[in-house]
C-alpha cells in the first residue's frame, strides 16, 4: 500500500473516531440536560405540591376557625337558655316556697282543689265524712235483695288526717328539686289524688259471714260434732251449691262504699262442691285420753283442772261407714259410736261448794204455741245446763251444743239465716244464745266472740242479742273470775226460759247494768210476686214486713254505789224484713 493511502486511511480513522467521540459527548450532554430538565420538573412539581399543601392547610385552618366560632355561638346560646331556666326555676321555687295553698291542677277524686287553703280542704273532708255516714249498699243475688251494709256498720269513714296531709304535702313532702318538678309538671296536666279510708275489718268480716249465710241454695261442707252425753261422732254430709269468695266480695263492698254513685252490689256467685272430711284429721282432733279432775288449794289463786272424757275410734271403720252408698247422700246425718272412757273424778263433785252464789240471771219469753221452736229451746237448754267453766277457760256455745240434728230430738223451725227467714233443723235456739249472752255480761265475764242477728229479734233489747250458726258463727266467753262458774238453765212450757250463772262472789263484786238505744229506723220494702193462676188484682200477703233499725248497747259497772266504768258494747244494724205480696194477673174469661 502507498504512504498516501495509509495516510488517507489514518485520516479516515481519526475522523471516524472523532465523530464517534463527538457523538458520544453530545449524547451525554443531551442525557445530562434531560436529567436536569427532569429534575427541574420534579422540583417544580414539588414546589407546586408544597404550594397546594400549604393552601390546603390554610383552608383547613380557616374551616376549623369557622367551626369553632359556630360551636362557641351554640355554647353561648345553650348557656343563655340554661341560665334562663335556672333563673326561671329559682323564681318558681321562690313563688312555691311562699305558697301555702294547694298547688294548681291538684284534684281529689275528681274535685279540683287548686288554690284551696288547708282549712278549706279540712272542711271539705269533714263534709264528705258526714255525707258518707248515710251511705249504704244493698247486696243482691241476682234479683233477690239479700243484705244491707251501711258505712256505719263497719265504721267506714274518711281518714281525714291522712288525706289532708297527702293533699297539702303534694309538692312539699320531698326535696326541693323533686317537689318543684312535680309542681311544674302539674301545670301541664292534672294530678289526681285518692282519698284514704278507714274501716273495722272485724265488723266487715262478721257482716260478710252473714251475707254468705244468706245466699240462696248455699253450698255446705261436710261437718262433724261430738255428742259427749251419748258418746257419738255426728257427721253431716255437705251439699253442692252456691258460694262466694268472701275476701273478694269484702273488697267489692269497700269499693262500692267509696263510689258516691253506687248503692248496689251484685254478688259474683260460684258453684262449689262440698269439701269432704279428712278422717285422719278428725281422728287427731277427737282422740284423747281420759283424765281425772283435781283442785289444788295450796296455791293462790286456787288451781282447778277439769276432767277429760277419753274418746277413741277405729279410722278404717269410719272410712267404711262413710263409703257406704246410702251415706254419700247430700245432707245425710251419720251417727258413729265412739269408744268412751269416763274419768273417775269429776270437777263438779270437787267444786260443788264454789257454786253457792248466784252471780247473774236472765229470763226471756217465747210463743209456747210454736211447738217445734219451743222443743228446740228446751233441748238446747238441757245441753247448756250444768256446764262448768274453769278460771281462764273459754266457753264455746257450738262445742257445747253440738249439731242440731233430728237424732237429738230437734225439729225444723223458723230461724234467721243471715238476712232471711228459713226453716231449719234446730231453728230458734239463738234465743238461748242471746239469753246466755246477757247473763254472761251481767256476771262481768269477758265476751270473746259475739255476732248480731241479720234481722230484728223481739226477745231481748236491740244490740243485746247473739246469734250462732255452726261452724261459721259462734258465741264464746272467757271465765275471768278467780273461781269456776256453772251455767244453770230452766224451761217453762208456759213460754219462758232462764239462764243463770252460779259461782263464788269475790271481794270486789260489781253491779252491772245493760242499756240499749235505737238510733234510727229502716223502713221495710215490699216485694210483689205475680201469679197468673190468681184472679187479676187479687193480693195475698205471704210475709209481713218488719222495719229494721240501727242501735247501740252499753254496759255500766258500779262499785259501792259509784259508777266505775261505762262503755259501748256494740253498735249494730238490723236489716228490715221484706214484705212479700202475691198479686193475681189471671184475666176473667170473656
Amino acid at each position: 500500500m502507498s504512504k498516501e493511502e495509509n495516510k488517507d486511511e489514518k485520516v479516515e480513522e481519526l475522523t471516524s473516531n472523532d465523530v464517534n467521540e463527538v457523538a458520544s459527548e453530545t449524547s451525554q450532554e443531551i442525557a445530562i440536560k434531560e436529567e436536569e430538565k427532569e429534575l427541574e420538573e420534579v422540583k417544580k412539581k414539588e414546589e407546586n405540591s408544597t404550594e397546594m399543601t400549604v393552601g390546603k392547610s390554610e383552608d383547613s385552618i380557616a374551616t376549623v376557625k369557622k367551626g369553632n366560632k359556630k360551636a362557641l355561638r351554640i355554647l353561648i346560646i345553650c348557656g343563655i337558655v340554661l341560665l334562663f331556666f335556672v333563673v326561671l326555676f329559682g323564681v318558681i321555687v321562690c313563688i312555691n316556697k311562699f305558697n301555702s295553698n294547694v298547688y294548681k291542677n291538684v284534684y281529689l277524686e275528681g274535685q279540683n282543689l287548686s288554690g284551696m287553703t288547708k282549712t278549706e280542704v279540712d272542711k271539705l273532708l269533714k263534709e264528705k265524712s258526714e255525707k258518707l255516714k248515710e251511705k249504704g249498699i244493698i247486696v243482691y243475688q241476682d234479683s233477690d235483695e239479700l243484705f244491707n251494709v251501711s258505712a256505719e256498720d263497719i265504721e267506714f269513714n274518711i281518714d281525714s288526717a291522712k288525706t289532708l296531709t297527702k293533699v297539702m304535702g303534694f309538692g312539699r313532702d320531698s326535696n326541693i328539686i323533686k317537689d318543684n318538678f312535680k309542681i311544674i309538671k302539674a301545670l301541664f296536666g292534672r294530678v289526681d289524688l285518692d282519698i284514704d279510708y278507714t274501716y273495722n275489718k272485724e265488723k266487715l268480716n262478721d257482716i260478710m259471714k252473714n251475707v254468705d249465710l244468706t245466699i240462696k241454695n248455699r253450698a255446705v261442707d261436710d261437718t262433724y260434732s261430738i255428742d259427749d252425753k251419748d258418746g257419738l261422732l255426728i257427721i253431716t254430709r255437705g251439699k253442692k251449691g252456691n258460694a262466694i269468695d268472701i275476701e273478694k266480695e269484702s273488697k267489692n263492698v269497700i269499693a262500692a262504699l267509696k263510689n258516691e254513685d253506687s248503692n248496689k252490689l251484685q254478688l259474683e256467685i260460684i258453684t262449689k262442691a262440698p269439701e269432704e272430711l279428712d278422717v285422719n284429721k278428725v281422728y287427731n282432733e277427737v282422740k284423747r285420753e281420759a283424765k281425772d279432775a283435781y283442785v289444788d288449794e295450796s296455791v293462790k289463786p286456787i288451781k282447778f283442772v277439769s276432767e277429760v272424757v277419753g274418746l277413741d275410734f277405729d279410722v278404717n271403720e269410719l272410712i267404711d261407714v262413710l263409703n257406704k252408698e246410702e251415706n254419700k247422700q247430700e245432707g245425710k246425718v251419720i251417727e258413729f259410736k265412739l269408744k268412751v272412757t269416763n274419768p273417775k273424778v269429776k270437777l263438779a263433785d270437787l267444786t260443788s261448794k264454789y257454786y253457792n252464789d248466784k252471780l247473774s240471771g236472765k229470763t226471756t219469753y217465747f210463743n209456747a204455741g210454736q211447738t217445734a221452736r219451743a222443743n228446740n229451746l228446751r233441748i238446747a237448754l238441757d245441753y247448756l245446763n250444768g256446764t262448768v267453766v274453769m278460771p281462764g277457760e273459754t266457753f264455746s256455745y257450738n262445742a257445747t251444743i253440738g249439731d242440731t240434728t233430728a237424732a237429738k230430738g230437734y225439729m225444723a223451725a223458723a230461724t234467721f239465716k243471715g238476712g232471711t227467714v228459713v226453716n231449719e233443723m234446730g231453728g230458734g235456739i239463738c234465743q238461748t244464745t242471746s239469753t246466755l249472752y246477757n247473763a254472761v255480761l251481767l256476771a262481768n265475764l269477758e265476751v270473746v266472740e259475739r255476732h248480731q242477728h241479720g234481722l230484728p229479734v223481739g226477745y231481748v233489747q236491740p244490740s243485746l242479742d247473739a246469734t250462732v250458726y255452726s261452724p261459721s258463727l259462734d258465741f264464746k266467753f272467757k271465765n275471768t273470775r278467780n273461781y269456776p262458774i256453772k251455767i244453770v238453765t230452766s224451761f217453762s212450757s208456759g213460754g219462758s226460759l232462764n239462764v243463770s250463772i252460779y259461782g263464788t262472789k269475790e271481794e270486789k263484786e260489781y253491779v252491772v247494768t245493760l242499756t240499749s238505744n235505737t238510733l234510727s229506723t229502716i223502713p221495710y220494702t215490699t216485694k210483689y210476686i205475680y201469679d197468673n193462676t190468681m184472679a187479676d188484682g187479687k193480693q195475698v200477703v205471704m210475709e209481713n214486713g218488719v222495719n229494721g233499725y240501727s242501735s247501740e248497747s252499753y254496759i255500766t259497772k258500779s262499785l259501792n254505789g259509784k259508777v266505775v266504768e261505762s262503755r259501748l258494747l256494740s253498735r249494730d244494724t238490723y236489716n228490715p224484713e221484706q214484705k212479700v205480696v202475691k198479686v193475681g194477673t189471671k184475666k176473667a174469661a170473656s
